[in-house]
């Protein structure tokens, strides 16, 4: 999870705003770019939900393999993606309510 907390400090990071003459677009830009964000980080919130779900099945198949692995590694993060756009877990607008406040704080200093 560690990875997954850099990755999204990283992007919100991105959301500083240098000046304090920001126009109304720019600070509908930043709200959509940390909507996206919020939106990422919950299709891979869920990609982990997957990926530990497969990871926790009790037997092997008779078909286990590295290309069998790498296919279950590939539609996981699809389905996450399909998932997240689809359903509404909550994750995504939680983190958008939780740091709109302070992009558009910045937005009038």
């Amino acid at each position: 999870m560690d990875n997954i907390s850099l990755k999204f400090n990283s992007k919100l990071q991105n959301l500083n705003v240098n000046n304090s003459d920001v126009s109304k677009l720019n600070s509908d830009k930043k709200l959509k770019e940390l909507k996206e964000i919020s939106n990422q980080f919950e299709s891979i919130f869920i990609n982990q939900i997957l990926k530990q779900a497969r990871k926790n099945k009790i037997e092997n198949g008779l078909f286990d393999s590295e290309a069998i692995s790498t296919f279950n590694t590939m539609i996981d993060e699809k389905y996450s993606d399909i998932l997240s756009k689809k359903t509404n877990f909550g994750i995504s607008d939680a983190l958008f309510n939780q740091f709109k406040s302070q992009v558009v704080n910045e937005k009038k200093n």
